[in-house]
């Protein structure tokens, strides 16, 4: 669970959102994707919340798999590709 609050801001007819007096005269950092804004007073702590969404990529899962349980032999890889088809092939009988 993320801890914070949502708060709701309404959008002037010139696009403009009132955050809050105490960032007057202050630069803040917006991601933008799609629908989703995000603002911070900081690169920073931007980057260190976009990662925390983010989560690891599929190649990070898998190196840190790796490094846990060490490198499958290829004899090991070959074995998990035929049950997998195995597997595969049962669905359609």
């Amino acid at each position: 669970m993320v801890k914070g609050s949502i708060e709701t801001r309404k959008v002037d007819s010139k696009g403009r959102i009132y955050l809050s007096s105490n960032l007057k005269d202050k630069t803040v950092y917006i991601f933008r994707r799609n629908d989703i804004l995000i603002v911070a007073i900081s690169r920073s702590i931007l980057n260190d919340t976009l990662k925390k969404l983010q989560g690891k990529s599929t190649i990070e899962e898998y190196l840190n798999l790796l490094s846990r349980l060490g490198e499958p032999t290829p004899k090991e890889i070959e074995k998990f590709a035929r049950k997998r088809t195995w597997k595969k092939l049962e669905e359609y009988l």
